[in-house]
Parts: structure tokens; C-alpha cells; sequence
């Protein structure tokens, strides 16, 4: 029977972070050319004016920023799903996971969806070094929180700050940062139901029918390739 996987259209989702950095960016260049203007014509430098020329700096950084980001930051296609980060981008193949869906600590959603990982050596071998160091630190707080709440004393300090030097699955052998890396998966997990996690700025509604579609679209394709 023919793959239909092949032809399959990607699917790429467009986050808030890259939103309006052209025209922050460009509204603030002119701010800016129009103070520097206004210095050739006044003897003394206002007050107002500083905080004129502050405002259109850090305007221009943010819009900067933005346009450092990538344009989408999540396509799902036929090998996988796919979160571009602007320090590289990882793949989680569709028979890697089981699931997504949206994360909770005390019946409260986080600002993520979480994917719950059935291989980790599929995930691990796509994972850039650079990116898993990127994405340890910038989701440092949901970690913590998450050991926290898998602790039945509600302290694991020790935990929490302990390092592992190797993680290993059935198939392969894990070092250094990939090997903590895994690690944190299995933490988060265990205190969430899931592995691996993408920050998201949408609402909930929004949210739930991204994970919906991910869902729909990973049973779809799995079970076309199966068959």
C-alpha cells in the first residue's frame, strides 16, 4: 500500500515573538533619525529628549529581537514535529511520542504544551547540544516547580540541584548534557506526564486545538504508515 505520508503538507505555526519586529523596529529607526535632527536644531538637550532617545534604543532592540526569532516556531510535517528555536530547532518523530497536550500544576495550564515521549533515543539523537543547554535554562523555573511537586514533602532541594553524568535507555548511552538532559525529561515527567515541553503565548482554547491537530495528525499518519 502507498506511504501516504509522502506529499503530506507541512503544517508551520506561527508564534507572537516574531510578530511586528519590522514595524517596531523601523517606527523606532525613524524616532530616532528625528531626535538626532532635533539635536542640530535645539542649544540644549531637554530632559524629555533623553528619555525620547532611551525609548527609541530599546525599541530598536526589541524590534531586533523579534526579527531574530523565527518566523514559525513549530511545523509538524511528515518526519515529525519540529520546534524552531532561534538557537537551532529539534525533531520529535511521530512515533517517538504518545501524545500532546497541555500541561498543569494544582489544576492551573502552564504556558506550554507538553509531548508525552515514548523514545527517547528518537528524540535524544535530534536534540542540538546547543539548544538543550538553551532550552535547561530557559525552562529552569518549570523544572524546579515540577520536581517540587512530585516531592510528597514539597522539599527536594538536593534532588533539584543534583547533576547526573549518565543516562541510559536499552539502546544507547548518554554523557554530559544530553545525559542531563534526559534526564530532566524523566523528572518531568514523572511530575507531569510529560517529557518534552515547547512554550506557547496562546490561550488555552488555542492551545488544546494545536495539541488537537498534532494529536489527529500524528494517529492519521502513524497509522497510514503502519498499514
Amino acid at each position: 500500500m502507498p506511504d501516504s505520508t509522502v506529499g503530506f503538507s507541512p503544517i508551520r505555526v506561527q508564534g507572537a515573538a516574531s510578530r511586528g519586529g519590522a514595524s517596531l523596529m523601523l517606527g523606532s529607526s525613524v524616532v530616532m533619525l528625528l531626535f538626532i535632527l532635533s539635536l542640530i536644531l535645539v542649544e540644549q538637550l531637554q530632559p524629555w529628549q533623553g528619555l525620547v532617545f532611551v525609548g527609541a534604543g530599546l525599541g530598536m532592540f526589541a524590534g531586533w529581537a523579534k526579527l531574530s526569532e523565527p518566523e514559525y516556531f513549530l511545523q509538524f510535517d511528515s518526519d515529525g514535529v519540529r520546534y524552531q528555536h532561534r538557537r537551532g530547532s529539534w525533531l520529535l518523530p511521530w512515533d517517538c511520542f504518545l501524545y500532546s497536550g497541555i500541561p498543569q500544576f494544582n489544576q492551573q495550564s502552564l504556558g506550554f504544551i507538553g509531548f508525552n515521549v515514548t523514545d527517547y533515543d528518537g528524540f535524544l539523537q535530534h536534540l542540538p547540544l546547543r539548544l538543550a543547554v538553551r532550552i535547561i535554562t530557559e525552562q529552569r523555573a518549570l523544572y524546579i516547580e515540577a520536581v517540587r511537586q512530585g516531592c510528597a514533602g514539597g522539599q527536594c532541594a538536593s534532588e533539584m540541584l543534583a547533576e547526573v553524568a549518565n543516562f541510559s535507555t536499552k539502546h544507547m548511552q548518554y554523557n554530559g548534557i544530553k545525559a542531563a538532559f534526559a534526564h530532566r525529561m524523566q523528572r518531568l515527567s514523572n511530575a507531569t506526564g510529560f517529557d518534552v515541553f515547547i512554550p506557547v503565548s496562546f490561550n488555552e482554547t488555542e492551545a488544546q486545538q494545536l495539541c488537537r491537530q498534532i494529536n489527529q495528525t500524528r494517529l492519521q499518519l502513524t497509522q497510514n504508515t503502519a498499514t
